[in-house]
């Protein structure tokens, strides 16, 4: 019977678990035989430990973003002799331990984390399990683990090309997009025609919209919204007293097929830059407006989404509709893009995680093929050297 085991970080939910779950789905849909675990690393390693980093971390987003940007250029970078080196003091022997532990016969990372100390213990010739690299932003931070993991699943080709330049192999790379549930279809969005009201999808990730709360200070009867709090009580308990049938808070939505109602009777996502919902939105052909960025990773992820054309930044000194509304109207850059969106998931080498999860059990849990992959891996590798 195979084992698949699944490491995130944190408890909390985050894409990296969002990733993780929608392949896991995926697993048990078309072969419920193999055995899928997914396990919080640093709630293994020590559950009061992880309870520290995680409050630590959403602290620091929220009240010192500075602090937080330089926290995450530190702690994501290898380039530290001494800070790899206490990652690896720290931790290593607790990644040693869970694989013994658990004896998986596939491991896949959705965190930087977990793929560092792997590829660690890959290069000390401890772990021969294949790994597999999940990503879920746009862009890759240096802790990733690279040569030593046998398959990366990467969102564009942009990232496929860095991968290449960091002299990992092609054939070692596989295009799929930052995974999401199989609930959300591709689907072609008409242009609105006399349409009542427009329907706004505000979102904020699993935390809440937080402090944009003075996005619906001014409501405007021809528009409707629906604005996901996540866990944030405060802001769900503040928008239902306002008892106004133009604006429903919706709390914490667990349900893939709930989510892909939304956003099929959205006409707007109002939302971060965070690369999972980002990536539905994507898929569903919504018009993206970022109303914030967190320090750290998202604001990477913004950078890369704005270059590539697949978002409006919101001003915060103007009106939400006026801005919304202006680039609704804008034919040409509406259609520049579903022109992007388009070209984007042309890019994909995989449809869907069905197709994925086969991708992975005919190169990776078949034991003779397994055998035969690395073989050629090795074999490429020697004559890559030789070629140069």
């Amino acid at each position: 019977m195979k084992k698949v085991l699944f490491l995130p970080l944190f408890t909390m939910n985050s894409g990296h678990h969002q990733a993780a779950s929608a392949l896991m789905e995926a697993f048990s849909r078309e072969n419920p035989s193999i055995i899928c675990e997914k396990i919080d690393f640093l709630s293994y390693v020590s559950k009061p430990l992880e309870h520290v980093i995680s409050t630590q971390y959403l602290n620091g987003i929220k009240y010192f973003s500075g602090s937080y940007n330089t926290f995450y250029k530190h702690f994501f970078k290898k380039t530290s002799k001494v800070m790899q080196y206490t990652y690896e003091l720290l931790f290593l022997e607790k990644m040693e331990m869970l694989i013994t532990q658990k004896q998986p016969d596939l491991i896949i990372c959705t965190h930087s984390f977990p793929s560092f100390l792997i590829s660690k213990l890959k290069e000390y010739g401890v772990c021969e399990i294949p790994v597999i690299n999940c990503y879920t932003d746009f862009f890759k931070n240096s802790l990733w683990g690279g040569e030593r993991i046998d398959w990366h699943f990467v969102p564009s080709a942009d990232f496929k090309q860095q991968l290449i330049e960091e002299s990992v192999s092609p054939d070692q790379i596989v295009i799929t997009g930052i995974l999401t549930n199989d609930a959300f279809k591709r689907k072609k969005r008409e242009k609105r025609i006399n349409k009542e009201k427009l329907h706004v999808l505000i979102a904020g990730g699993s935390q809440g919209v937080g402090d944009h709360f003075s996005l619906l200070d001014k409501v405007e009867e021809s528009v409707e919204y629906r604005v996901l709090c996540g866990s944030n009580h405060q802001l769900y308990q503040k928008l239902s007293e306002l008892k106004s049938s133009s604006i429903i808070p919706l709390s914490y939505i667990s349900s893939p097929q709930t989510m892909n109602e939304l956003y099929d009777w959205a006409d707007v996502l109002v939302t971060k830059p965070g690369g999972v919902t980002t990536s539905e939105a994507l898929k569903k052909n919504l018009p993206i407006f970022v109303h914030s960025v967190l320090p750290g990773q998202e604001e990477i992820n913004v950078e890369y989404l704005q270059e590539k054309g697949f978002i409006y930044r919101l001003n915060d000194e103007e009106p939400l509709i006026q801005q919304i509304q202006a680039k609704l109207d804008n034919e040409a850059m509406a259609f520049k893009m579903r022109k992007n969106s388009n070209q984007y998931f042309d890019e994909m080498e995989v449809q869907s995680n069905t197709d994925l999860f086969h991708f992975i059990e005919d190169r990776m849990m078949n034991d003779a093929k397994v055998q035969d992959a690395r073989l050629d891996l090795i074999f490429s590798k020697i004559y890559s050297t030789l070629m140069r």
